[in-house]
C-alpha cells in the first residue's frame, strides 16, 4: 500500500514507546529494531521516548502503569511493542501517517501451523522451500463480525488485535476514562512515587469474563485477555480498531527441534 507521509505534520507528534519487560529481559532483534527506530525518528525530527517496565509479572498491571506514564508525559501517541517483537521502523511511520485512533499490525503466535505448510506445498509443488516460513503463522487478531474477505494491502477494521504492536492516540484514554469511571483504582504495591497508593490511575487493560452484567455486557462469556478487553472497551463507545495486514513482524520464541532418521528416510527417500 502506498501511504502519503507529510513529515512536517508528523513532526507535530511525539511517540512514546512502551514495553513491559518481565525479568528485565528483551530479545536482541527487538532491541536492534528499537535502535533503528530511534535513528529514523531522529532523522525525521519526531521526538521519541522509550519506557520500559521491569519485573512486573501481571501484564494488565504493567500495561496500566505504562499507560499512566504515557499520560503524564505529554506525548501524543503511545506504541506498545512487546520485548519479543522485531519490526521495520518505517512501518511505524506508516501507522502514524494513517492517523487512526487505535491501529496495529499482525504478528504470528509462537506456534507453527503445519497444515498451512502442507496446503502451500499441495497448491504450489514448485514453491521455494525458503518461502514456506512465510505461511506457518497464525495471527493475533479477530475480524469484525460479517467480514468475509479483505484486501491485505489496505487498513482493515477489526474487532480485536494484540497489544504486542499497537499504537494508541492520547485522546482514546481520555474518552475511556470519562466513559468508565469505575475502572479507576489506587496502585499501592510498587514503591514508586507515582504508584504508592496516594493517587488513582485507570485500569484500561483488565482481564475479565464478558458476562451480561459486566462492564462490556456482551454476554459472550469469553475470558478476554487485557488487549482484547481494551479493544472491546474502545469499540463499546463507538471507537474503531484498525489492522495493517501488510506489515511484517517477527515474534521470537523458543522451539524444540524434533525429528528422527526413520521419518526422514520414509518421507523424503534420503538421509
Amino acid at each position: 500500500m502506498e501511504i502519503k507521509v507529510n513529515i512536517d505534520e508528523l513532526k507535530k507528534n511525539k511517540l512514546f514507546v512502551a514495553t513491559p519487560m518481565f525479568g528485565g529481559q528483551c530479545n536482541g532483534l527487538y532491541m536492534k529494531s528499537c535502535l533503528d527506530l530511534q535513528n529514523l525518528m531522529s532523522r525525521y525530527g519526531i521526538e521519541t521516548k522509550f519506557s520500559f517496565l521491569f519485573n512486573e509479572s501481571l501484564i494488565q498491571r504493567a500495561r496500566n502503569y505504562l499507560t499512566d506514564e504515557f499520560l503524564r508525559s505529554g506525548f501524543t501517541h503511545m506504541l506498545f511493542i512487546d520485548a519479543d517483537i522485531h519490526f521495520n521502523p518505517q512501518d511505524i511511520i506508516a501507522l502514524m501517517a494513517l492517523d487512526k485512533d487505535v491501529i496495529g499490525a499482525p504478528y504470528p503466535k509462537k506456534s507453527i501451523n503445519w497444515n498451512n505448510v502442507k496446503q502451500a506445498v499441495l497448491n504450489n509443488p514448485d514453491i521455494d522451500p525458503k518461502e514456506l516460513e512465510n505461511v506457518v503463522g497464525e495471527y493475533v487478531f479477530n475480524v469484525v463480525n460479517g467480514t468475509q474477505s479483505f484486501n491485505v494491502t489496505e487498513p482493515l477494521e477489526v474487532m480485536e488485535i494484540g497489544t504486542g504492536f499497537m499504537m494508541i492516540k492520547r485522546h482514546v484514554f481520555d474518552k475511556l476514562k470519562d466513559a468508565f469511571p469505575k475502572l479507576a483504582y489506587k496502585p499501592d504495591h510498587v514503591g514508586q512515587a507515582n504508584f504508592d497508593g496516594s493517587r488513582f490511575i485507570h485500569s484500561y487493560f483488565p482481564v475479565e469474563i464478558d458476562t451480561p452484567d459486566g462492564i462490556l455486557g456482551n454476554g459472550s462469556y469469553r475470558l478476554l485477555s487485557e488487549d482484547y478487553f481494551f479493544n472491546q472497551l474502545w469499540r463499546k463507545i463507538d471507537g474503531k480498531v484498525w489492522l495493517c495486514p501488510w506489515v511484517k513482524l517477527g515474534h521470537v520464541g523458543t522451539y524444540e527441534f524434533k525429528g528422527n532418521m526413520s521419518s526422514v528416510a520414509a518421507h523424503t527417500g534420503k538421509l
